[in-house]
């Protein structure tokens, strides 16, 4: 799943991201992502493995070094429905032929989610 950043967001507004976010004090990347995706989609999840972890620089003024971890999450109630946070106004489901649509070149979580889909993991949901 992906989701569009609102419009009225003042980071890339507009663009289409992974859930996610910054972990609280002492909490695990794992524990992290499942409560960010609860927080943004109103999905509880279970953590399936880890897909990628980067390091990348920041494109702020302050030009500071961020990790990024990205994992395959599988919805622990396949009933659910989405429920997304004022931070987003969309949400896809999207399969490799979505990507071009969605990311443009270059773009690290689209780079990231290419090499799922080149995988064997894609198959693991």
């Amino acid at each position: 799943m992906v989701l569009r950043r609102s419009t009225t967001e003042s980071f890339l507004p507009g663009t289409f991201d992974l859930p996610g976010g910054g972990l609280e004090l002492r909490e695990s990347p794992e524990d992290g992502i499942k409560r960010e995706v609860l927080e943004e989609t109103g999905l509880s999840t279970l953590v399936v493995r880890k897909l990628s972890e980067r390091d990348y620089q920041s494109d702020s003024r302050l030009k500071h070094r961020k990790s990024l971890i990205v994992y395959l999450l599988r919805p622990t109630d396949e009933r659910s429905q989405v429920t997304l946070s004022k931070e987003h106004d969309e949400y896809r489901w999207i399969t490799r032929s979505d990507l071009n649509d969605v990311f443009g070149p270059g773009d690290l979580m689209g780079g990231i989610l290419r090499e799922y889909f080149e995988s064997n993991l894609s198959g693991m949901l």
